[in-house]
């Protein structure tokens, strides 16, 4: 009887889009006091801990770390490296997952991955869409955010950059727009090189 509810509850919040969800989701659904529901959810093996009182509903298929970690703190989006990867420019395997918010939060260990939070100003943070339930920049903003983050190295960005270019991901105009957001010189000028180290777009200019 308890497992059944336990899966009907959990049924209920993938229904409604909450893979990850609070032990007050939880309770409400249940119409059980918070304790119980805790120690029940604790001993379900679908269901894993996030950290206290967050948790998420595993996946048999694997779990999408891109929703789960973009999903704990609230706003925030997927950028930098782990951006890079879900676009495909980038070569390197990530274990390391680089949330961007307004708010800070300490970084948490899942599994063998690492969730991140990098904070920045409100007026930064703009250029991310949603992609089911997870929230992840743009690739033009992940450039960005990387080069204002200075993480990760600049030959990163760079092949990053390179290879969204060679697959016709990358608005320039965009990226020229963003960058003008960003309102910051030392963005300005990583940008200007990288748009200089590109011969199509020099040339384009008149350099």
């Amino acid at each position: 009887m308890i497992y059944n509810r336990v899966m009907d509850t959990l049924e209920e919040l993938q229904l409604h889009g909450k893979t990850v969800f609070t032990i007050n989701d939880a309770s409400m659904l249940m119409k059980k006091p918070k304790k119980y529901v805790s120690k029940i959810l604790s001993s379900n093996r679908k269901v894993k801990r996030i950290e206290r009182g967050l948790y998420f509903i595993s996946s048999s298929r694997g779990d999408n770390l891109y929703e789960i970690a973009s999903q704990i703190v609230f706003p925030s989006y997927i950028s930098l490296f782990a951006a890079f990867q879900y676009y495909s420019v980038t070569d390197q395997v990530i274990k390391k997952y680089s949330v961007i918010s307004i708010k800070r939060h300490r970084e948490i260990n899942l599994g063998e991955n690492i969730i991140e939070f990098r904070t920045i100003g409100r007026e930064r943070f703009f250029g991310f869409n949603r992609v089911q339930n997870a929230y992840i920049a743009s690739i033009e903003k992940a450039i960005l955010d990387s080069l204002y983050l200075n993480i990760p190295a600049f030959s990163y960005v760079k092949e990053a950059f390179d290879l969204s270019r060679q697959n016709s991901m990358l608005n320039l105009k965009v990226l020229r727009e963003y960058a003008h957001r960003m309102n910051s010189g030392s963005v300005n000028r990583k940008l200007s090189k990288l748009l200089y180290e590109d011969d199509e777009i020099r040339r384009s200019e008149g350099d």
